[in-house]
């Protein structure tokens, strides 16, 4: 929108500096995205966005710029003298739709004389961009530019009964608008009629029938305020956008009207001679009650994250026309002005106080928990790394909808409340998932109906629980292992098992900087003796095993097997290590074969515990050969073979570097589980 600074001036003090007028509008929010020069004048191009229409005009940038730069912001001159007989004796209004048309306010001039306007007035059109059309008109034109609020005139010879009405349109009724298209109404359509016919649309265009002409010698000012939905209804349905149309679609000051209308009728006697009728129309259906918004101090600070005192939060938005009063320390209840529509919580003031005071005091380290390269929190960082860890295991990512079936939840987490949908697509897409295994196991499903015998899956997304009155959710991961292939041929790969599903998960965790370690359990979607629980630093993480025939069969799974994992990832990034990073030794490696016979009890992740815990010098590995309980063993035990490598980063290592390796290995086994070296 293109104004004049002389004309914003006259009611604001403004700086001799353009630059400095335009970098204050642009860092408060009214950017100055252009400027120009026409008649000899400065103009800016204000891209004022949609939420601010009170800066829609002269006087709301003058309000602006009242604040920015701390002057006074000057009245306008709306004074004008009532000669005429009073204005009930002249016309009438009637309203019947209040709902669309909350407030209308009408005022009559007789006897004028309408010819051109004067150089003055057609110089500020111009300079915004609008055509001079005569006196009557520009000065509605004029007045809009100025406060902000749309007019029309109506030539009274031309209303029936020299009456308005406000009303629905009839379906199918027609009338012609001022620029010369015939429009074919609808039901939902606001008109304003005579007592016959519509004479305009409603906050769009008035009629031909009824504008003012160089014959015109009574008008009908009006001055009112339409419903935005109907208003933005209208104009799209008709294809029709004006300047009317673009400040009624977004909001008009309830309380503008009456003031806008005094200052056409000053301009138009000034301009046009005649005389005004006493008292003014004013059809008050529905008075705005005024907004009353809680503004605490302490949560302004929150938000921004930088510190205003008190005493310039409230100077800031006194300047700006809101009304404070405490109510408590550091608390106001601060009255909105009518014509800030756009102000309706707590957050609202927040940006209003921001706005003017800026932001250079806003620190400039970045708050905790935020990647300081791409500016995301740990978690995503950490979820992400975690994807990439188990892609690279050799599992495809998968994304399904939330929404499942209620039969397979209650088998795989048969003690989880799922969050049952008020208005579901179908029975089978009810609830929204307690386990992401569920939607995984549909997706076998699908795929092994389409002759697909293998899958290797992963999703990261939410479950969702029914947690009292209010739904939780939780961040989550799983992996599926799924097989149904014939027999294995002579060199064929063997069908992946719960061991190679147990291996990518520990090798992805291990990759995020996650030791993981795994013990027996029992869950009630998995097979008798086919269950364990994921651990790290003493946390259940979640568990993983082969899924049990129901729970294939509720799936619709007929025939295969499935192997699934399934963790909570919430708080698990704090339990990711730092990679750390050394050079590669140029020196040779040892490596160090052990048998040892123990306790069939004893699991292979206790003798890596022990082994870890003795930190022997240089160990660079620990590798697990073999793990055998057969012919030859003692009944009861079960022979472990593992590899040790050691590795030095700065020589080469002897044999007496590795001799007491040994003792210390058997001793520290035979005492802790038994074990006996072979």
């Amino acid at each position: 929108m293109k104004f004049p600074l002389s004309w914003i001036a006259q009611y604001a003090d403004l700086p001799a500096d353009q630059d400095a007028v335009a970098r204050a509008y642009t860092l408060s929010g009214t950017e100055v995205e252009g400027r120009d020069t026409v008649d000899g004048e400065p103009v800016f191009d204000f891209n004022i966005t949609v939420n601010r229409p009170d800066a829609m005009n002269v006087y709301g940038l003058a309000r602006e710029a009242s604040f920015l730069f701390g002057g006074p912001l000057k009245p306008v001159d709306a004074s004008c003298a009532e000669t005429g007989p009073p204005i009930s004796d002249l016309t009438s209004v009637t309203v019947e739709a209040p709902d669309l048309c909350p407030r209308y306010t009408a005022r009559v001039i007789t006897g004028l004389r309408n010819g051109d306007s004067p150089a003055w007035m057609q110089e500020r059109l111009i300079q915004c961009g609008l055509r001079p059309i005569n006196a009557v008109a520009d000065v509605t034109n004029f007045v809009l530019l100025e406060l902000g609020h749309p007019l029309h005139a109506f030539d009274m010879d031309t209303l029936a009964q020299r009456r308005i009405v406000v009303r629905r349109a009839v379906r199918g009724e027609k009338m012609v608008t001022l620029d010369g298209a015939e429009r074919v109404l609808a039901t939902d359509h606001l008109v304003i009629a005579d007592a016959v016919r519509p004479v305009a649309l409603a906050g769009v265009m008035g009629g031909e029938h009824s504008g003012v002409s160089a014959r015109t010698k009574d008008v009908l000012l009006e001055g009112a305020v339409f419903d935005p939905v109907s208003v933005r209804r209208t104009s799209k349905a008709l294809g029709m956008h004006t300047d009317a149309s673009h400040r009624f679609e977004r909001g008009v000051d309830p309380e503008g009207a009456a003031k806008a209308l005094d200052r056409c009728a000053k301009l138009i006697l000034e301009v046009c001679g005649g005389t005004l009728a006493k008292g003014a129309i004013d059809v008050h259906h529905r008075p705005a009650e005024p907004r009353v918004v809680t503004l605490r101090h302490s949560r302004l600070e929150k938000l921004l994250g930088l510190s205003i005192p008190k005493e310039r939060c409230a100077s800031i938005l006194s300047a700006q026309g809101f009304g404070l009063k405490e109510a408590g320390s550091g608390v106001w209840r601060v009255a909105v002005p009518s014509f800030r529509v756009d102000v309706a919580r707590e957050a609202d003031l927040i940006e209003e106080v921001v706005r003017v005071h800026g932001l250079d005091g806003l620190a400039y380290d970045l708050p905790p928990g935020v990647d300081p390269v791409g500016g995301r929190p740990r978690e995503l960082e950490f979820e992400e790394a975690l994807r990439d860890a188990l892609a690279a295991s050799g599992l495809t990512e998968a994304i399904h909808m939330s929404m499942t079936d209620p039969g397979i939840c209650r088998v795989l987490d048969p003690g989880a409340e799922p969050v049952r949908l008020a208005n579901p697509l179908a029975p089978a897409t009810s609830v929204l998932r307690t386990s992401l295994a569920a939607p995984m196991l549909l997706a076998v499903s699908r795929n092994r109906a389409r002759g697909v015998r293998s899958l290797a899956l992963f999703e990261l997304g939410k479950a969702y629980f029914q947690d009292g009155a209010r739904p939780r959710e939780e961040r989550r991961a799983a992996a599926l292992l799924y097989a149904d292939e014939p027999p294995r041929r002579w060199c064929a790969p063997e069908s992946a098992d719960l061991l190679h599903l147990k291996g990518k998960l520990e090798t992805a965790l291990a990759k995020v900087g996650i030791r993981a370690s795994f013990e027996p359990s029992q869950q009630p979607a998995f097979a008798p003796g086919l269950g364990l629980s994921v651990l790290a630093e003493g946390r259940v993480l979640g568990h993983l095993g082969t899924l049990s025939p129901a729970a294939l069969d509720a799936a619709g799974v007929r025939s295969g097997t499935a192997h699934v994992a399934e963790l909570v990832l919430e708080g698990l990034e704090a339990l990711a290590a730092e990679p750390r990073f050394a050079p590669l030794s140029r020196f040779p490696a040892v490596v160090r074969d052990f048998s040892f016979l123990a306790d069939k009890a004893v699991r292979w992740g206790d003798l890596r515990g022990a082994l870890e815990s003795l930190a022997l010098p240089e160990l660079a590995d620990i590798r697990l050969v073999d793990c055998y309980d057969g012919k030859g063993v003692p009944e009861g035990q079960r022979s472990w073979t593992f590899s040790l490598t050691f590795q030095s980063p700065t020589r080469t290592l002897t044999e007496d570097d590795i001799a007491p390796v040994a003792q210390r290995v058997s001793g520290a086994l035979r005492e802790a589980y038994s074990a006996v070296l072979r």
